[in-house]
């Protein structure tokens, strides 16, 4: 049991891990999709960002010098690539606790178990979920600001969601795990203290397992919070050097002070 509180423990804070390396919210609507951004700059002023590079306002061409073309460029590129990152990081932290959870289960249940099926088709609905806000259906990437909670950059909604699918299946299946837990006490011997051995030493493989991956995670989330933060940085100079952007303030990174 304290294998399964671990693993699960573990898990729970990989997905929303750059979370505690910098804040990032929403100030208004951003959307990209078909390669084309639009950002909702107030009640009356829209942004529009080509492929190519061309920047609209209202639905007018706006002439730029090479200085502005040049934050036009990385305000585009930084989001178009800060999408991927973020789903890659969700996906890689479901991926670990799939992984995690149900080697425990193997351990107590045996491979064929119904729970170890269970967990993965609720993890792989919630990685269904992340590819849907994250990727349109021709496989262009997409974001819509609207699909976060309270305009929180993967905020607390996400680990919440993460939680419940995992919490769902250890309260489902807590009884067939009491009932493996005393076999194998049984079929032991009876000998609760070698049995404990064994799972603390089970325990330890997992947490080291799980450790090392969440560190690759923790990584790539450092890296997402610099993209973001550049992001943020392209978009003030936007505001201060288009007369047309003086409202422009979607995205506000927090908190970023060591991550250059």
């Amino acid at each position: 049991m304290r294998s399964i509180i671990l693993a699960a423990t573990l898990t729970f804070g990989s997905l929303p891990a750059f979370a505690n390396q910098c804040n990032i919210e929403l100030n208004g609507q951003l959307q990209l999709e078909d390669k084309v951004l639009q950002v909702q700059i107030d009640h009356d002023n829209q942004l529009t960002i080509t492929e190519d590079k061309v920047l609209y306002v209202n639905n007018q061409e706006i002439d730029l010098s090479n200085e502005q073309r040049q934050w036009v460029n990385q305000y585009y590129n930084g989001i178009n690539e800060a999408v991927p990152q973020a789903a890659n990081i969700a996906t890689d932290a479901i991926a670990l606790a799939n992984s995690a959870m149900s080697e425990v289960f193997e351990e107590l249940l045996g491979s064929d178990s119904q729970v170890m099926q269970d967990l993965s088709d609720k993890l792989n609905e919630l990685d269904q979920q992340v590819q849907y806000n994250f990727y349109g259906d021709n496989g262009n990437i997409q974001i819509d600001s609207d699909a976060f909670e309270d305009r929180v950059f993967m905020g607390e909604q996400w680990e919440q969601e993460f939680e419940q699918a995992i919490e769902e299946v250890v309260s489902e299946s807590i009884g067939h795990v009491l009932v493996a837990l005393g076999t194998q006490i049984i079929f032991g011997g009876g000998d609760l203290e070698e049995f404990e051995h064994k799972m603390e030493h089970f325990g330890q493989r997992i947490e080291h397992k799980i450790e090392a991956q969440a560190k690759v995670l923790e990584k790539n989330a450092h890296a997402l919070c610099i993209t973001l933060a550049e992001i943020d940085m392209a978009e003030n100079k936007l505001q201060q050097n288009i007369q047309q952007l003086s409202n422009l303030d979607v995205l506000q990174v927090k908190n970023n002070t060591n991550l250059m």
